[in-house]
């Protein structure tokens, strides 16, 4: 990220603040109120200053969270590998991937296609608010061979009375072991906050720019140089693109306002005291929030001659292929709603949202220009029943536009029992939504298509139990209307009803120095042949955890292991930044193992892992996506350092 454009978007801010009525919330600033994670301190903290942060969301209910620094699972650098997560990649961080754990996420949002640099990307809803009275800063570097190297910089402070600015920049390189394998990635966010002490009025500013670009090799020619190790200079094997990219440029603002109809507390009188006291009855507040962001995308091949065979069809007259698609989303909301989060739920016992979105969304491509109108009302009511009873049901409507006709209901109960309040609870959703504008209409230099596809109708219902650290956990989803890209590259729709029948349990075991944490999960989908995912996924790592030196080192050495079954993968096109079905290459029932060592010195934590150190020791089979195999064995080192004052 330029630094100039830094410079003038902090420029901007502090000339908005200062001209502006700033206005404090003191104790849980956000008028959401406070959760019980920020009275808590990690214990082997030596902080001097105790510093919690939050995300913004629509209904201005803000769920406060400590600032702690973790040492379980901390050598997990990548994000397609944090919090049990599992996804299909091209082989090295940054590149295009899919989750391979099927997930239902309804959107009422306009969107052109899924985003498979998607866990890469900063986004507006995931940029931290630090709360601190003192400036806080929090420093994240790792690095790998050939120059793979990572770093994340955060810096926030308060400037005067409920005034709070924070500003964050990232950039990460990962070349790869084979040729034109690169990935790059820089951006940064700034946000700036204003909070009065009274919880009645809050306003908060957030603006992100993200840079990306991708070296596209069309995967290893000769698969074979690989599966029999013939060439272990990975470098010199042939690849089947020598000039192909894909970049990107995305650039968000966001604006929100809150405003409580009545003081969320009063002067409660004593006979030699007055206190403030929460009030009994919440009348709500008025959440007002505007959004903007601008995304472009554009891939090139120069050689396409040389090519020829790996595109199914070349419209163009010319040697080269440039391809480019541009959206630009604004959006106003406003929102009444007295909801506040879930960990204060026992604090009213009946909440409620309403808002309405008001969205336009204008997509160019290449020649094409479309733009989109669309309104969105939606609502939410949640309450208790005798303290331990949750209940919560939502709902929405898209009205105008391309996804018009869309709708989402969800309904969701929760129950606490036993003295340890351990909980059970069960969802249930029903919707319709279209499929992603891409399926529909697309127009490029190598594909092109005009098609009329019907809605997705789907029905979940899941059920869970987090009982004694276990986490258990079933679903069942049923669609219709499954749209998706065939062997031969085309979009086509499933008319019939695909299933998805999955579950997965998840424990920490603790036995004196031992940590050993579990993941399961199993899915089993009908027909296979339409949507294709490993039908068991695991992980397990074990390592042994202790404290030296009168507690001034904490150290963990262990180990972990990834297994996918087999299945067929699905292939990548970079020319849709899209994956397709196949039905030729089945791969799987491999194991990644990694040992590792972790240390948490003062504010600093240290992992040095040995990753896929198996590699040596098996087949040469290792390859999630076809024709992309996984890295090699790799030494990976990183540091997170916190500071304050």
């Amino acid at each position: 990220m330029s630094l100039l454009r830094i410079f003038y978007t902090f420029l901007v801010s502090v000339l908005f603040i200062t001209v502006t009525y700033a206005q404090q919330v003191a104790g849980g600033e956000t008028g959401g109120g406070e959760t019980e994670e920020i009275n808590k301190k990690d214990e082997r903290s030596p902080d001097s200053v105790f510093v919690s942060y939050f995300f913004l969301n629509e209904q201005g209910a803000y769920t406060r969270y400590a600032v702690s620094k973790p040492l379980n699972q901390f050598q997990e650098y990548d994000v397609t590998k944090q919090h049990d997560q599992f996804y299909a990649t091209l082989g090295n961080p940054g590149s295009a991937s899919y989750p391979l754990q099927f997930s239902l996420k309804p959107n009422s949002n306009f969107r052109f296609r899924s985003d498979v640099y998607e866990p890469y990307k900063l986004k507006d809803d995931s940029i931290k608010f630090f709360i601190s009275e003192s400036p806080f800063s929090h420093l994240k570097y790792h690095f790998g061979p050939l120059k793979e190297q990572k770093i994340d910089i955060n810096f926030a402070q308060r400037i005067g009375t409920g005034i709070y600015l924070g500003l964050s920049a990232r950039f990460a390189n990962a070349p790869g072991i084979y040729l034109r394998q690169r990935a790059f990635n820089a951006g940064g966010t700034f946000y700036a906050a204003f909070l009065h002490p009274t919880k009645r009025y809050g306003a908060f500013m957030t603006y992100r720019t993200d840079h990306a670009l991708n070296y596209e090799n069309g995967g290893i020619s000769d698969i074979t140089a690989f599966t029999t190790n013939r060439e272990t200079n990975r470098k010199v094997i042939a690849v089947n693109l020598s000039t192909a990219t894909n970049r990107e440029k995305s650039t968000g603002f966001v604006l929100q306002q809150y405003f409580n109809i009545l003081p969320p507390k009063i002067v409660k009188k004593t006979d030699s005291t007055s206190m403030l006291v929460p009030r009994k009855f919440d009348a709500g507040r008025l959440v007002h929030t505007l959004r903007y962001s601008r995304t472009g995308g554009a891939y090139l091949d120069q050689g396409v001659g040389s090519s020829f065979d790996f595109y199914p069809a070349f419209y163009n007259d010319s040697s080269s292929v440039f391809d480019s698609i541009r959206l630009t989303h604004f959006e106003n909301c406003l929102v009444y709603s007295n909801e506040v989060p879930d960990t204060l739920g026992k604090s009213f016992p009946l909440q409620y949202s309403f808002g309405l979105r008001i969205q336009t969304d204008k997509l160019n491509q290449d020649t094409i220009n479309k733009v989109f109108h669309q309104t969105v009302p939606f609502g939410m009511l949640k309450g208790i029943i005798k303290r331990k009873t949750f209940f919560k049901a939502s709902a929405s409507l898209t009205l105008g536009g391309y996804n018009a006709g869309d709708y989402s209901i969800d309904g969701s109960f929760y129950q606490f029992f036993g003295k340890q309040n351990h909980k059970a609870y069960l969802n249930v959703t029903k919707g319709l939504s279209h499929p992603d504008y891409f399926y529909s209409h697309y127009y490029s230099d190598n594909f092109r298509w005009e098609k009329s596809f019907g809605a997705q109708d789907y029905l979940k219902g899941e059920f869970g139990v987090i009982l004694k650290g276990f986490d258990l956990n079933a679903s069942y989803t049923r669609m219709t209307n499954y749209t998706y890209l065939d062997r031969h590259i085309v979009t086509t729709q499933y008319s019939g009803a695909l299933t998805i029948l999955a579950g997965h349990v998840s424990k920490m075991f603790r036995v004196n120095h031992w940590i050993t944490t579990v993941y399961a999960a199993a899915q089993q989908i009908t027909p296979d042949s339409i949507l294709q995912l490993p039908t068991f996924i695991g992980k397990l790592t074990l390592c042994y955890d202790v404290v030296l030196f009168s507690k001034a080192l904490h150290a963990q050495a262990g180990m972990s292991g990834t297994y996918h079954s087999q299945w067929y993968q699905d292939a990548y096109m970079p020319a849709l930044r899209a994956f397709y079905r196949q039905d030729n290459y089945v791969a799987g029932n491999y194991p990644y193992l990694d040992v590792f060592v972790n240390l948490n010195i003062k504010r600093a934590r240290i992992f040095i892992k040995y990753e896929h150190f198996n590699a040596v020791l098996m087949n040469y089979n290792y390859i999630i996506v076809p024709d992309y195999p996984q890295p090699d064995a790799a030494l990976k080192i990183g540091i997170s350092w916190l500071f304050f004052d």
